[in-house]
């Protein structure tokens, strides 16, 4: 059986430059592929990219088909480039350098790598056969694909802010695949009777959408907290449960330590929610994630504070 040398020791290097190398890339947690992002080759020098989504230093990126170019071959040496998504979404080619062994070149940083291209001596076309797929993949969940851990506070609105906006790429949420998400903060309602509505949807469509009862003025502040599961039942076919939590919109007793919550108060509101179910295509375009709010009285101390937000794929 053949082995792969000790760099040095054997009739080539570039097997064992290779497996360290392809080590380095499936060690790497952080830049990762989430779907799809597969490498083809053809009749040219370019390699066809199938659609799919990158994990970049944590930040999701939709990535649409199409092809990259491979440079020029040299005349008389080999060379091996990598195919990878950059640290902004986009799709590259590190182009290695010529040599009797050659290796893959230097990543620069965050880089998704998602094939190593061997471009032989005087080579015209890239075949399939060229092309290892080197895709660190978490096709399983949970993923966290994004995360705020920023403060957002709005106030002296009436009108509609959203709390989570965030981009579900095409092909990413597909049947059997689930999204979780995960946010709190605070509200104050000083002034007026105010209600907070909140409402999430997806693809344009409102899944679930509901208003608190009327408040009552006070200098301390209240909690709430939204938390939901959007399930793909199938690709075009998405549900949604979950349960929103907010405290009793009335007069409220600050906690002995923090900031919001009331204990005195044993009906602050957990209700569970069911959404209506959707009908978004979710493998023939990119789709958004939307959460608002809207608070119906426009007041300096009338003010949402959105604290934190995880979403997950499962």
């Amino acid at each position: 059986m053949a082995t792969i040398p000790d760099k040095g020791t054997g009739i080539s290097d570039i097997q064992s430059i290779l497996f360290k190398e392809f080590i380095e890339v499936q060690s790497d947690d952080l830049n990762v592929v989430v779907s799809g992002l597969t490498v083809t080759g053809g009749a040219s020098m370019t390699p066809t990219v199938a659609k799919g989504a990158a994990l970049s230093n944590g930040t999701l990126y939709a990535v649409a088909a199409g092809t990259v170019t491979i440079g020029a071959a040299h005349g008389t040496l080999p060379r091996i480039d990598l195919i990878v998504i950059d640290s902004s979404g986009a799709k590259q080619v590190r182009a290695g350098t010529a040599s009797a062994t050659p290796k893959p070149p230097a990543r620069t940083a965050n880089d998704v790598v998602i094939a190593a291209v061997l471009v032989p001596a005087a080579a015209a076309t890239i075949p399939t056969a060229n092309i290892l797929d080197w895709r660190k993949t978490r096709f399983l969940g949970p993923v966290v694909i994004a995360k705020s851990t920023t403060e957002f506070t709005q106030n002296t609105l009436a009108t509609a802010f959203n709390l989570l906006s965030q981009t579900i790429p095409n092909g990413l949420f597909l049947a059997g695949r689930v999204l979780r998400v995960r946010m709190w903060g605070t509200y104050l309602s000083n002034s007026g009777a105010p209600t907070w509505t909140f409402t999430v949807s997806y693809g344009g469509t409102t899944m679930w959408s509901d208003a608190t009862g009327a408040t009552t003025a006070d200098a301390d502040r209240g909690a709430w907290a939204l938390e939901f599961d959007l399930i793909a039942q199938g690709t075009t076919d998405q549900s949604l449960n979950g349960v929103v939590r907010f405290s009793t919109p009335g007069a409220k007793t600050a906690p002995g330590t923090g900031v919001a919550g009331d204990l005195a108060v044993v009906t602050d509101l957990g209700v569970p929610i069911k959404g209506t179910d959707a009908a978004v295509d979710s493998d023939s375009a990119d789709r958004t994630l939307l959460v608002t709010c809207t608070m119906s009285v426009s007041n300096a101390s009338v003010e949402t504070t959105r604290s934190g937000y995880t979403v997950e794929l499962l």
